[in-house]
């Protein structure tokens, strides 16, 4: 069976491809639909995401979100129940209140839209980088267990994973703690194709830890193939078993 890719945007939030067109390549490989939320145009409220998720399934269609851990306002337990899936990723990090560290430099060095990371000196700062690993585990914990997402969204991308060392700026006590909240909360953690993270050494960590994996190719256009994602899964050897299939496994008391 193909791996499901999760992780698919459409031009509902920042992606080139309508849901019409999205709903026609799933001839091409199975695949949902995943905009970001919030956003701008179109993706602020409950109401916005029920709009979404009724257009994507009469196309027949698997729907999450790409929900924006420690920006996005707290869904309604219903919103959330009625998802395929909810994919909880960070693209900045509030390191202290008002103090924000953007990952878009990051994330052009990443996928190669840039040759060199023109921010490498400010986060070689071991006092920055310990500051944003410690809050990337709150904001995460907090997307878990207030949140209620089921897959965690290239979980370590951004500025530290810019340097060039991840096992270096991931310390393995930290990718420990990560890999653990999502073990302890059946959280599937995301095989990201568009940053090729997380590396060979926190999968094989991840699995060895019993952890579940998703497949994201994250595009925002057409589908490409997932050869970097295989070669992540055979690197790893990953089993398949382990794997989301385009819906959530775990379950999330209503906290009301």
């Amino acid at each position: 069976m193909p791996h499901f890719d999760h992780h698919i945007h459409s031009d509902r939030s920042d992606g080139a491809v309508s849901l019409e067109k999205r709903a026609e390549s799933v001839r091409i490989r199975p695949h949902g639909v995943s905009d970001h939320f919030p956003w701008r145009k179109g993706m602020r409220t409950d109401d916005d995401v029920l709009r979404y998720l009724d257009d994507a399934s009469r196309l027949g269609l698997r729907v999450g979100l790409e929900y924006d851990l420690g920006v996005a306002p707290p869904l309604r337990p219903t919103t959330r129940a009625s998802l395929h899936y909810v994919i909880g990723a960070m693209h900045q990090v509030e390191i202290a209140p008002g103090q924000w560290v953007r990952y878009d430099d990051a994330v052009s060095f990443l996928t190669d839209r840039r040759h060199t990371f023109t921010e490498l000196k400010r986060f070689l700062d071991p006092a920055l980088q310990g500051r944003i690993r410690a809050r990337t585990l709150e904001i995460v914990r907090e997307g878990i267990e207030r949140d209620g997402i089921d897959i965690l969204g290239h979980a370590t991308m951004g500025p530290l994973a810019a340097l060039g060392d991840p096992e270096q700026a991931y310390p393995e006590e930290w990718q420990e703690k990560l890999i653990g909240l999502c073990v302890a909360n059946d959280v599937a953690i995301e095989l990201n194709e568009a940053y090729g993270v997380p590396h060979r050494a926190f999968l094989e960590r991840a699995h060895r830890m019993g952890a579940r994996f998703s497949v994201g190719s994250d595009t925002h256009f057409e589908l490409r193939p997932l050869d970097r994602t295989e070669e992540m899964i055979r690197a790893a050897a990953l089993p398949a078993d382990r794997f989301l299939q385009g819906a959530r496994v775990r379950t999330v008391a209503d906290p009301g």
